[in-house]
């Protein structure tokens, strides 16, 4: 995805192979930080047989993130940002997308690696506000399936984001996918189409986890599954 340039270093003239998305580059001969001039800091994306390219400032990467992920080229958009936050990037914004798409391809581990990451942005960032209401809106975001944050946070019985998630405005009674699993009742899906009864056992791991998540969220005006006809 990302080309490189060569350019020279500053201090001593040696050639630096730059990732052409990086704001800065140390010489791995004498050590000097080199700052990359922004006009030729470029990224090239090919995205449906169209080529991209764009200045590789966060607008930009932005932008050219989510018309990939508006035309379902998940993995492209995945790339560019995941280069972007390898690069040292702490831009709240960057890592809201990251969570889409790790949403839209059901990457489950580096969701929450994302959103741990939001969660010490959101501590450092607190009195401006921006990534707490950022964070709101993304628990409103439907990923593969219509599923939600708390669907992902219930199903891998996690009560701490359960919880974090709940917080944040997460709707404790959304439903998702053909099944329409709602936060409490995708903890008792069964694992295979030939098993009869949702009575959990396939999936559960933790039954005090999953208990107490299940109380939790019907305290928060989660519908009991059981009324359901689950």
């Amino acid at each position: 995805m990302a080309d490189s340039k060569i350019i020279y270093c500053s201090a001593c003239g040696s050639p630096l192979n730059v990732d052409l998305n990086r704001a800065y580059v140390f010489c791995q001969y004498c050590g000097s930080k080199n700052i990359i001039p922004e006009e030729r800091m470029r990224s090239t994306m090919n995205v449906q047989g169209v080529q991209i390219q764009a200045n590789t400032d966060i607008e930009s990467i932005l932008r050219t993130a989510d018309y990939a992920t508006q035309v379902g080229q998940y993995a492209k958009a995945d790339e560019l940002l995941m280069t972007t936050i390898m690069s040292g990037c702490d831009d709240y914004r960057v890592f809201i997308q990251k969570a889409k798409i790790d949403l839209l391809q059901d990457q489950n581990k580096s969701f929450f690696e994302t959103m741990t990451r939001l969660w010490e942005l959101e501590r450092k960032q607190s009195a401006q506000k921006e990534v707490t209401r950022a964070i709101c809106d993304l628990m409103k975001f439907r990923g593969k399936n219509g599923v939600i944050a708390l669907h992902i946070a219930t199903f891998h019985e996690l009560m701490d984001w359960t919880v974090y998630f709940v917080q944040h405005g997460a709707d404790v009674n959304c439903v998702a996918g053909m099944n329409r699993v709602t936060p409490i009742s995708i903890m008792f899906v069964p694992i295979s189409s030939s098993l009869s009864r949702l009575d959990g056992t396939p999936f559960i791991r933790n039954k005090t986890a999953v208990k107490q998540i299940r109380d939790y969220l019907m305290r928060c005006g989660a519908q009991d599954i059981r009324r359901r006809g689950y």
